[in-house]
């Protein structure tokens, strides 16, 4: 008798287990996980001022720039603790669909006004809240279109304008970065800081301009692989010394320009 009432609680206690599992975006990419590690639950959920309706419609309608990327839809999963006095901190993207949709949610969220913050037995405490944002592409603008450009086989200008901009594909004198691209890949690897995941891999994809001067300009994240990998190839990029600017007709002329950076290849 007692095997039979040990075994019927060993049964009940699994089957109570098994139906509550925590929420998680593998498993379940809708779901909202908010927890802190200090606080379990609240009685009160943090809110954005006007609730859910005026956080989506409104806030994130109205400034969130979607990338210029055709037929591109996905989701961004976002988490960030919302302090006592509602502000956001810790904004994090936890997962993206790349071309700078993460970066872009960090800087939105940055714009957020204060919410109103959990609360436990009448206190305002920190709360951890995550929630998932919906992008769209859009048509790209010239500057994505340029890029496929300079895959061509012939020397055409890709702006008709009097300051042209070239592509590289046949022109008489390729820019080049000081030093040639084992120098670039130095200067890549001493500057790039990887994310924090270590374990991811991937490729960013950037188009810049090499000016007349060498300078770089009009620099942009055609595809990236999320954890804010865009940006920071932007960043370093920015840092870069001026090229040998490309040649044709034996003028210097401006240049489209296109890298990938192998973000595994650099983890510190």
């Amino acid at each position: 008798m007692k095997k039979f009432l040990i075994l019927i609680l060993i049964c009940f206690a699994q089957n109570m287990f098994s139906q509550h599992k925590e929420p998680t975006i593998k498993s379940d990419p809708d779901a909202v996980i908010n927890k802190t590690e200090e606080i379990p639950s609240v009685d009160i959920n943090p809110e954005f001022p006007g609730g859910p309706e005026a956080l989506h419609n409104d806030f994130l309608k109205k400034n969130y720039k979607m990338p210029n990327v055709s037929n591109l839809k996905g989701k961004i999963y976002m988490t960030f603790m919302v302090e006592t006095n509602g502000t956001l901190s810790d904004i994090k993207v936890l997962r993206d669909i790349g071309y700078g949709t993460g970066e872009e949610a960090i800087r939105v969220l940055k714009l957020s006004p204060k919410w109103s913050p959990a609360k436990k037995n009448g206190k305002p405490v920190r709360w951890r809240y995550s929630f998932p944002i919906t992008v769209t592409g859009i048509e790209p603008p010239n500057a994505a279109k340029l890029y496929n450009l300079t895959q061509n086989s012939s020397v055409t200008p890709v702006i008709e304008e009097k300051n042209q901009v070239y592509n590289t594909a046949g022109l008489e004198v390729k820019p080049e970065f000081p030093g040639g691209k084992e120098a670039f890949d130095k200067f890549i690897k001493e500057n790039y800081k990887n994310p924090k995941n270590t374990e991811i891999k991937g490729r960013v994809y950037l188009t810049f301009i090499i000016e007349k001067d060498g300078s770089l300009s009009d620099i942009k994240v055609l595809r990236d692989i999320g954890f804010e990998t865009g940006s920071e190839a932007i960043r370093v990029l920015k840092l870069s010394p001026k090229w040998i600017p490309g040649k044709q007709n034996n003028n210097v002329v401006r240049t489209l320009f296109s890298v990938p950076i192998s973000v595994n290849d650099f983890v510190k």
